[in-house]
């Protein structure tokens, strides 16, 4: 069987192994089922886990040996006796099986559970983590709406300084980005809540960016190759924006 043949290729390790077995044939029939015989059937199942053999091997070798041990008593115990002695063997082996097995179950699952319980500490890190970047985030787009309001205030303070146009055009793109600013804010508050990613307000960013250099450039008499690039690039983000919002709008589920 591959499963096992992998262990007996070494004449080392099989000579060793035969030795073991054949101490554990003969202490099974010894009767000195006391601490110290517990320990060592403990150490076995421990050894399998160890090697990674599978635990279907020891039950299925466990269920060879018993049926050889019935073949021993059939031709060496007087008949009257053989099926006392069938219960007694069979006892034994179900006492060593079990110690056996249950150490091997027992040690499967304390390795489970230290992975488990470590995933379950990263799990909960990353989540603490994740959570204090959104946060970050929240109180950054907060920042940002309020260095937004300064520049719309400097803006209308320029306008009756006798800047107006100056003034005007950078009141609007400044408004531009509070509204970017605002629609950001509610839709990371509306994602900490379970809604969806809204991947057209990133477009946006751009837009709203394109927008306003587009206002400013109007007003400094940029070349008209600078200002059709803006314009372009408007166009072209302004249509990416509305095919991502229709997307998102049909993948919305509507409320019954």
């Amino acid at each position: 069987m591959p499963g096992t043949a992998r262990f007996l290729e070494d004449d080392v390790r099989l000579a060793r192994l035969r030795q073991s077995h054949h101490d554990w044939i003969l202490n099974l029939f010894k009767g000195t089922f006391d601490e110290s015989y517990h320990k060592r059937l403990q150490r076995i199942g421990h050894a399998h886990v160890r090697i990674g053999l599978a635990a279907h091997y020891v039950y299925a070798a466990m269920n060879f040996i018993r049926e050889r041990l019935r073949l021993i008593i059939d031709d060496e115990v007087d008949s009257e006796l053989q099926a006392n002695a069938l219960r007694a063997v069979n006892k034994i082996l179900d006492l060593n099986l079990d110690v056996i097995a249950r150490t091997y179950h027992e040690e499967e699952l304390r390795r489970v559970f230290l992975t488990s319980k470590l995933d379950d500490a990263v799990i909960r890190f990353a989540h603490r983590f994740t959570f204090g970047l959104n946060m970050t985030l929240v109180i950054g787009l907060l920042g940002l709406s309020l260095g937004a309001v300064v520049m719309i205030v400097i803006d209308v303070v320029s306008v009756f300084s006798g800047q107006f146009e100056k003034g005007l055009i950078g009141a609007l793109g400044s408004l531009l980005v509070l509204w970017l600013v605002i629609e950001l804010l509610e839709a990371e508050i509306d994602r900490l809540r379970g809604g969806a990613f809204k991947l057209h307000l990133f477009v946006g960013v751009g837009l709203v960016a394109l927008i306003r250099e587009e206002l400013i450039s109007s007003i400094s008499h940029k070349d008209i190759t600078v200002q059709a690039l803006y314009i372009g690039g408007i166009l072209v983000l302004g249509f990416i924006s509305w095919l991502l919002s229709r997307s998102e709008g049909k993948n919305k589920v509507r409320p019954r």
